[in-house]
């Protein structure tokens, strides 16, 4: 066994009751192979009450407090905290199936070779019927995040276990008086640079609950306009394809009025081609901004 191969990584903000299974599901693994990090993201609920509750027999647990500032912010202080070579995010109101450390070890040894290449293994996710939120067409293939998710268009929540050297140095952008970010900006930079292993075995359960993040995704948009701006950027990529070319312009041009609204302007810079693409597409962006509109 390799000891501290991995932090389990858990944002979580007033979720205390739910981190109990999350807790459960750790204590059932059958290789303990990990520690558990718990970033709370300025809860007032009974969050640390919950965590000083659990007893740290097999793994270790470590629990810090930040003012609230999202999901993304949280990821981004939690790196000055991690040590191990790998790096699974798993939110709070979700479970590893008992065998995902042993799974994700196992993985890691078959690559170890090739560990300078990668950024990431992506496995699947699955409701609590077993169903799998994404399936992939083949066992396991070896892409990026840009062409397989993106460009070859497989939407969906995955279980990525991330190469912990190379997720610390892609942080998330962090705006002033925003609280929401699309995670695969930083995941499509990433995927420009590495490539991941993608992994048609399920370690992770999700539910989406009433009050989560996807819940409220449109508003939270809205709410974060620059953040949206540059998910819209990503997707300009050019390694993203040209159908998520114009989908980004079309998103950044939405959000851009969204932002001269709430803040009068907008500092975000982009380059000719992309800012050409955007220009193209302002009476489609304007259009949707009428449509998606809360």
């Amino acid at each position: 066994m390799i000891s501290n191969l991995i932090t389990v990584l858990t944002p979580t903000y007033n979720r205390g009751s739910l981190l109990k299974n999350l807790y459960k599901s750790l204590c059932q693994q059958e290789v303990m192979n990990f520690n558990w990090l718990i970033i709370d993201d300025g809860s007032n609920d009974d969050t640390e009450l919950v965590v000083k509750s659990f007893k740290q027999q097999c793994f270790n647990i470590r629990y810090f407090y930040k003012e609230n500032g999202g999901k993304h912010t949280a990821i981004n202080y939690a790196m000055s905290y991690i040590s191990t070579p790998l790096t699974i995010i798993v939110d709070s109101d979700d479970l590893l199936l008992s065998f995902a450390t042993r799974i994700i070890e196992e993985y890691f040894k078959k690559y170890e070779n090739r560990i300078d290449c990668l950024c990431s293994f992506s496995f699947l996710r699955c409701y609590s019927n077993g169903n799998p939120i994404v399936s992939l067409d083949k066992d396991e293939f070896i892409s990026s995040y840009p062409i397989c998710r993106v460009k070859e268009n497989r939407p969906g929540d995955m279980a990525e276990v991330y190469i912990s050297n190379v997720l610390k140095s892609y942080r998330f952008p962090e705006i002033i008086g925003e609280r929401f970010l699309s995670e695969d900006v930083v995941w499509i930079s990433m995927g420009i640079s590495y490539k991941t292993v993608y992994i048609n075995k399920a370690i992770y359960m999700t539910e989406y609950l009433e009050g989560g993040l996807t819940s409220k995704d449109k508003k939270a948009k809205f709410s974060s306009p620059i953040g949206s701006m540059y998910r819209g950027l990503a997707l300009m990529n050019k390694e993203c394809g040209i159908k998520a070319n114009i989908r980004g312009a079309i998103i950044y041009d939405c959000y851009k009025i969204v932002a001269k609204k709430k803040f009068g302007s907008n500092n975000l810079k982009i380059a000719p081609t992309r800012k050409l693409l955007c220009k193209l597409m302002t009476p489609v962006g304007a259009l949707f901004y009428y449509i998606w509109r809360p």
